[in-house]
């Protein structure tokens, strides 16, 4: 079965995360949870997205990692949009774990960075602690982990989720999850937590965390992360060239300037 895509939007009003099973495929889905949200970034997980192809999107950059190819068939990918209006910068991270980073202005600036951790694929708690280690604080990391654990919501302790758990513990960082489940398993019709939004501790009290109550023809929910704290507004400037009094600007310059 193929998977989807998972959305996590971010703003500073609104950030959020989804598996979205599928970019291409879910692409009506992402524009009415833009439409709905208007976010600031919108962090997204198996996008199943080829290497040579690029994605646009009206008002917002896209940044992505292709999914991995194997036997023929394409597996996870992230990506993230982030508005135009909203300076930002991608970040160049040096792992083997399908994540990708932006250092994003909003209410102050932050690290935001899109992971997705393949059931299918081993992980170990150094390739975590190498790519905090690579972000600049303050982060948040979003993403599909695929770990249980009754700390966020499942009903089982997986050995994915000891590993996130001591990754927590040793890098001191915070769990913005409520307990609410992310994911809905589409065979069992079983609900568990395995979409994780992690937070430097400085952000904690910043943020809201909450799933939207619409699967979006994705099994997992879309994540929404809100904050109170008001955003500074960024505008492009602009200047009138065809007013400007060129002689005098030439004379003044002459003045002022010499070759030195």
């Amino acid at each position: 079965m193929p998977s989807s895509p998972r959305f996590l939007l971010l703003s500073c009003l609104i950030l959020s995360k989804w598996n979205m099973r599928g970019l291409q495929a879910n692409r009506e889905e992402l524009s009415l949870l833009v439409s709905q949200y208007d976010p600031t970034a919108l962090c997204i997980q198996e996008t199943v997205f080829h290497s040579n192809k690029t994605a646009s999107f009206k008002k917002y950059a896209y940044y992505g990692i292709p999914a991995v190819e194997t036997n023929g068939s394409l597996h996870g990918g992230v990506g993230m949009l982030v508005k135009n209006t909203t300076p930002h910068q991608q970040l160049h991270i040096n792992t083997g774990l399908q994540a990708i980073a932006l250092r994003v202005a909003c209410h102050k600036t932050i690290t935001i960075c899109s992971i997705y951790l393949s059931p299918s694929t081993a992980c170990n708690i150094t390739e975590l602690e190498d790519l905090i280690c690579q972000l600049p604080p303050p982060i948040m990391l979003l993403g599909d982990f695929n770990a249980h654990s009754q700390q966020w919501g499942s009903h089982k302790r997986s050995s994915r989720g000891k590993i996130v758990e001591d990754f927590l513990l040793k890098c001191n960082l915070s769990l913005l999850n409520s307990g609410s489940p992310t994911y809905l398993h589409p065979a069992a019709a079983s609900f568990s937590a395995i979409d994780l939004s992690i937070t430097h501790p400085s952000l904690y009290l910043d943020f809201c965390w909450q799933t939207d109550s619409d699967l979006h023809c994705s099994d997992h929910y879309p994540i929404v992360i809100t904050t109170d704290t008001p955003s500074p507004s960024f505008s492009k400037p602009t200047w009138k060239l065809h007013k400007a009094d060129w002689a005098a600007f030439s004379h003044q310059a002459a003045l002022e300037l010499c070759t030195d």
